[in-house]
């Protein structure tokens, strides 16, 4: 190990460098790409010009630009609308803003960039040769493709990662995610992936619990629809049916209880019957297949004691009568 011992007094004039461009993206970045974020921060003005920034850097201007938008995307620098030739550059806000706006928590919904990288192969051989987490990341995709990976699908990871800020490791999550779904397309990992980031989720944990609560939901649904008979594709209103049910705390087992019910008393399936039955449980703190079983014939004895039908089908609208005036502390002897 090399001791290193810095003279600042040797160095002249100093400026700042957002902490975030060595913490979060020195590693993944283009060397190109830092080279010219150096350059704007240095300035002496507010602005930096891109004409300017291409010969202070030595990199053609249209590489300038990718850089700007680059680290636009990443949040370091906040710029105008720089579509019209030679516009001035906004100063990088994050360089000269005071340390406790930059330890400021992560907005709720960050803003997505507005463009994608455009890199050329030579950019893309550079890149790729610079990052070992970026080949295992790729030579995984292979795997999962079971082909060598095209440049446009090598882009939108680049994209992912650099553009967007998404670690290369909650990349590879999303990857096998998508692949379990049956989706390798670079398309669609993108849309989950900007999806996600835009939701707040861009962080290796976050990403991870999404995934699982994500396969939790489809398991649920698919248990249920299952029970439902329903093989085909369910619509939105279905499985927002469902996913309320799951919310509430229904398991499988008592929402498959609520469609044999259903079933019995209008000899057809129906989602709003059988969610009428499912929330008259939920209002009474039923959440068993016995409790509920034991609430039917509870009702169904004093229906019969009334003189009614014995019969162990009851008509919803009574049964929501009977449910909100219900007390499951009285079934079996329970205290």
């Amino acid at each position: 190990m090399m001791i290193i011992k810095i003279n600042p007094s040797r160095f002249g004039r100093f400026f700042n460098v957002p902490c975030s461009v060595v913490d979060k993206y020195l590693l993944m970045s283009d060397g190109d790409y830092i080279k010219i974020l150096l350059c704007i921060l240095a300035g002496d003005t507010d602005t930096a010009d891109t004409d300017v920034l291409s010969r202070q850097s030595g990199l053609d201007e249209a590489k300038v630009k990718d850089a700007i938008l680059y680290w636009t995307g990443c949040g370091v620098i906040s710029c105008g609308d720089t579509s019209e030739e030679n516009t001035p550059v906004p100063k990088a806000i994050a360089a000269s803003a005071p340390a406790e706006q930059a330890a400021a928590p992560k907005a709720e919904t960050p803003v997505k960039p507005a463009a994608r990288l455009t890199l050329n192969p030579s950019d893309l051989a550079r890149r790729l040769e610079s990052s070992a987490e970026l080949k295992m990341l790729v030579s995984e995709y292979e795997k999962l493709k079971g082909c060598d990976i095209k440049h446009s699908e090598l882009i939108g990871f680049i994209n992912l990662t650099d553009y967007y800020g998404l670690d290369v490791q909650s990349l590879l999550l999303i990857v096998n995610y998508c692949h379990d779904l049956g989706k390798d397309s670079i398309a669609y990992i993108e849309s989950v992936a900007k999806d996600w980031i835009a939701r707040g989720i861009d962080t290796y944990p976050e990403v991870e619990a999404e995934i699982i609560r994500q396969q939790r939901t489809r398991s649920f649904e698919n248990k249920v629809l299952s029970s439902f008979g329903i093989s085909g594709k369910p619509t939105k209103r279905q499985l927002e049916y469902i996913h309320s049910w799951q919310q509430l705390g229904m398991n499988e087992g008592l929402i498959a209880l609520a469609y044999e019910i259903c079933m019995d008393n209008i000899s057809k399936f129906d989602f709003r019957y059988t969610d009428k039955i499912i929330r008259g449980w939920s209002d009474n703190k039923i959440y068993t297949v016995k409790d509920a079983k034991e609430a039917r014939a509870k009702y169904s004895s004093g229906k019969q004691s009334r003189g009614g039908n014995t019969d162990a089908s009851y008509n919803i609208d009574e049964w929501v009568r009977f449910s909100n005036s219900f007390d499951p502390s009285n079934i079996g002897g329970k205290k």
